[in-house]
This record gives C-alpha cells, sequence and structure tokens, in this order.
C-alpha cells in the first residue's frame, strides 16, 4: 500500500469516526472534504468511503 492510499485511508477514517452515530452521510460533503484533506482521484474516494462506510453500518447517500 502507498503513502497515498494511507493518506486516503486515515482521512476517511477520520471523516467516519466523526459522524459516529449518524445513520447516513452524504456523499456529496464527505467527498468535497476528502479532496481538499487528499487530492486523491475522485473515483478512488467514492469507492474507499463507501467501502469503509458498509464495514462500519453506515450508509452513504449517493447525493453526488
Amino acid at each position: 500500500m502507498s503513502d497515498q492510499d494511507d493518506l486516503i485511508r486515515t482521512a476517511i477514517g477520520r471523516l467516519l469516526a466523526e459522524k459516529t452515530g449518524a445513520a447516513v452521510i452524504s456523499m456529496r460533503e464527505s467527498i468535497t472534504e476528502l479532496l481538499t484533506l487528499t487530492g486523491a482521484a475522485l473515483e478512488s474516494l467514492q469507492d474507499l468511503l463507501l467501502e469503509m462506510a458498509e464495514v462500519r453500518g453506515m450508509v452513504v447517500a449517493l447525493d453526488l
């Protein structure tokens, strides 16, 4: 795993931790924040956000 992947996963983990207790999170808001933090490709962020949110039992509203 590259340093960029580690940065992205850490940023997503931190974002999801901040939203603990929320049943649904906004894809638009989350991606905007993550793009600012990481500068990563949009597709990578979307896929990882969905995957990591699902593991935590969260739903992501696809409001892009």
